[in-house]
């Protein structure tokens, strides 16, 4: 069956396209799915460890248009359980009732005795528009705060924001017009409520007012910009692995924490942390040092360094070779106050916790490899949250400058397949020059490679160009990866 759909029913239009309304069925199917998932950045719950954990319950998934009534629909599926997933796979629909769906969602999250342990999107599957906003308003400000958010990403997967718009056929409608503004003005409040409560950050309503017609969504896919968005990026594969202190210098370490500090909404910086925010210092020189040598010198497993005053990154090496991470506002509290003093200090323990896990993910994105895709086109994180107008052409979205050119930092082996277990067809050396062609996320302790344009691999570890101040202009490259 073909609909036609205008703002007086699904307040959405899809033209051609053979859609079937939205069903809610029990997936205990998709259990098994869910509990491999793992979170793929420090401070979104425990990196390394399942979501679901050993939490019981049932799985349900919404699937097919959203239409109105279907929150009634909702609540008699959830009906006599305790403890529920929901999976969205959704085009979209009814704005109103999608908003309906996320706002019934969220007071059980901030009820006084949740069960609704999580909502997902999984690689494969898209939630657009109407759902797009009900997926994102299952959360409250104490999820925002407290760093418990529910609401799953799967890196690959399609979810998708625009804004409420007028079908082309109700142009000239008076009637249709008024429908449409009131939508209009319904769903920006629902942004606006989402920004307010610390929910979302305010570019995600800047994004879709930029997209307002049906074929056109601000897309995130589970990958560094979703966890901008305050989401919780998830994945079972390589790209979810804790990195290796394995050949892990300074250097990669502090482009880690730098492009963690710029992407995190919860710390506030001004314009002057987004351009030198980053962890710089040369003492010791951090091409040249690497992380389990300047633990030992500084006689603790778990150092820090400043983001220009606005925050410090505490890293922490752990028995099993693993990496811990962890953003905190404010000043470094080990600093002896010298200018031209260390740029790492100790932090002194016993410690009661252990920092959450550095994954492949963080890894890749500082290398330009973000979800496994070479970056090409990029934009400054400044863009996301200072917009400044100085009647100059300053495009938000550049190509790499150094037309994929990098420095090797250190010597490496090139290898015939991304694998240190691969055969050696060759060496590079610190100070060649070479062109990356691609790359890709594998299980190991380098984690992250680079293809040379004259064939062959090495390990992203051993590059001196590490990015440090832009992320991927889109994540759509992601999509279905």
């Amino acid at each position: 069956m073909f609909f036609r759909l205008s703002l007086f029913c699904l307040s959405l239009v899809f033209t051609a396209l053979q859609l079937s309304a939205a069903e809610i069925t029990q997936r205990p199917d998709l259990a098994p799915r869910l509990a491999q998932l793992k979170p793929l950045y420090p401070g979104k719950r425990t990196a390394g460890s399942s979501v679901v954990n050993d939490q019981q319950g049932s799985v349900f998934l919404i699937s097919g248009v959203i239409e109105k009534g279907d929150l009634e629909k909702l609540k008699t599926a959830l009906e006599g359980t305790w403890g529920k997933y929901i999976v969205f796979d959704s085009p979209g629909g009814s704005f109103l009732e999608g908003i309906r769906i996320g706002q019934y969602l969220q007071y059980n999250v901030g009820s006084q005795d949740p069960d609704l342990y999580g909502v997902f999107v999984l690689n494969g599957n898209r939630c657009l528009s109407a759902c797009a906003l009900a997926f994102t308003l299952a959360a409250t400000p104490r999820n925002a705060v407290y760093g418990d958010d529910i609401r799953f990403l799967e890196a690959g997967a399609a979810l998708g924001f625009h804004m409420a718009f007028l079908p082309d056929d109700k142009a000239n409608q008076l009637v249709a017009v008024k429908e449409a503004m009131n939508l209009a003005y319904e769903v920006t409040q629902t942004y606006v409520k989402l920004i307010k409560g610390g929910i979302a950050p305010s570019i995600l309503l800047q994004e879709a007012l930029s997209h307002r017609t049906a074929d056109s969504f601000f897309y995130l896919a589970g990958g560094i910009r979703s966890y901008a968005m305050g989401l919780t990026p998830v994945s079972a594969g390589a790209i979810a692995d804790p990195i290796n202190k394995s050949a892990l210098y300074m250097d990669t370490v502090g482009a880690m924490c730098t492009q963690l500090f710029l992407a995190d909404n919860t710390i506030k910086k001004s314009e002057v942390e987004y351009e030198f925010g980053a962890i710089e210092g040369f003492a010791p020189d951090p091409k040249q040092t690497r992380l389990e040598d300047l633990t030992q010198q500084l006689g603790s497993g778990r150092i820090a360094a400043s983001h220009n005053g606005a925050a410090y990154c505490t890293v922490e090496l752990t028995e099993d070779g693993t990496v811990g991470m962890r953003l905190t506002a404010g000043a470094l509290p080990c600093s002896d106050g010298r200018s031209d003093g260390p740029t790492w200090c100790a932090i002194q323990g016993p410690f009661e916790d252990t920092l959450p896990k550095v994954t492949n993910a963080l890894l890749a994105d500082a290398a330009s490899c973000n979800g496994g895709t070479l970056t090409n086109e990029y934009a400054y994180w400044t863009s996301d949250v200072i917009d400044y107008d100085l009647g100059e052409e300053a495009p938000t979205v550049s190509t790499d400058p150094y037309d994929w050119m990098r420095t090797i930092a250190r010597d490496v082996n090139v290898r015939q397949q991304p694998s240190l277990d691969a055969e050696a067809i060759g060496r590079v050396q610190i100070g060649d020059k070479v062109r990356i062609s691609g790359c890709r996320i594998v299980s190991g302790p380098q984690g992250v490679w680079y293809q040379l344009s004259t064939g062959g691999w090495i390990s992203a570890r051993f590059v001196a160009e590490f990015d440090q101040f832009t992320r991927p202009a889109t994540e759509a490259t992601m999509i279905g990866r």
